[in-house]
């Protein structure tokens, strides 16, 4: 694919589309579920893409310390079901960054031990899930390991023509994949968009932003198991319609890091 990768449909915008509102309940879980999924993703089967920035805190004896920096980008498919449910592929590539520079860290020094741990590679992918109204249901043979999920779709708050709509996450999880390890994990996102757009059936895909946070314990690489405390964070981001929206940090690190993917992410 070229850097300019578009989407078919994300840089539409509603002036330029037709047709009759769809008129979607968000309090009905189905209309709820459709809504998520063209703030999410595109119906049409196109890719869509996502780039977030944010910080990792420690929180030791309450009190929240930033550790690191993070840059993620992911790639999203959604395959439409019968049933009004999807199917969703998605690859994500993140990197913890310094603090003081920027650059990515492949060491991090545990500000509460001074242990000096490795960075294990943050990616995720391709890796396909059935998008339900009540959430993310995984394959039976999860790819990383144990896990037990437990997800939670909405509810939405509209205010005028915009809209907030949150897609909540708690998971234990007992792998083996560096990256993983045996922790607790819970995400908290909200993806905000425009009532106008998501209820205009021209548009199969919604422009969105997203807001993440998270609290999740210490994960077996930071080698924290003599510290009391846990790890949370918060970033913000968008979807986006090409390659080159991508932060310039964040397609720096890729093309270092994964040049095979991020040359071809399709």
């Amino acid at each position: 694919l070229p850097a300019a990768m578009s989407l078919t449909g994300c840089g539409q915008s509603p002036g330029t589309a037709g047709g009759a509102s769809l008129n979607l309940d968000l309090d009905d879980p189905m209309d709820r579920l459709l809504a998520l999924a063209k703030l999410r993703g595109s119906l049409d089967g196109e890719v869509v893409m996502w780039w977030m920035k944010g910080v990792r805190y420690g929180v030791v004896n309450h009190r929240v310390s930033p550790m690191f920096g993070m840059l993620v980008g992911s790639f999203q498919r959604m395959k439409p079901l019968d049933d009004g449910t999807f199917i969703l592929n998605m690859l994500e590539m993140g990197y913890f960054t310094s603090l003081e520079t920027g650059e990515v860290l492949d060491t991090f020094t545990n500000p509460y031990n001074g242990k000096v741990v490795e960075v294990p590679e943050q990616r995720l992918g391709p890796y396909p899930v059935h998008l339900k109204s009540t959430g993310v249901v995984l394959p039976d043979d999860p790819a990383f390991g144990d896990v037990d999920l437990t997800t939670r779709v909405g509810p939405a708050i509209i205010q005028g023509d915009d809209v907030w709509l949150r897609d909540d996450s708690t998971v234990d999880v007992d792998s083996d994949h560096p990256m993983m390890g045996k922790h607790t994990y819970n995400e908290l996102v909200t993806y905000r968009g425009s009532l106008s757009d998501i209820n205009n059936p021209a548009l199969p895909s919604a422009p969105a932003e997203i807001i993440f946070q998270s609290v999740t314990s210490w994960r077996e690489w930071f080698q924290a198991e003599d510290v009391d405390g846990h790890t949370t964070a918060r970033a913000a981001g968008a979807k986006i319609n090409s390659l080159d929206e991508f932060p310039p940090e964040y397609l720096a690190a890729a093309r270092e890091r994964h040049p095979d993917i991020i040359a071809d992410p399709l």
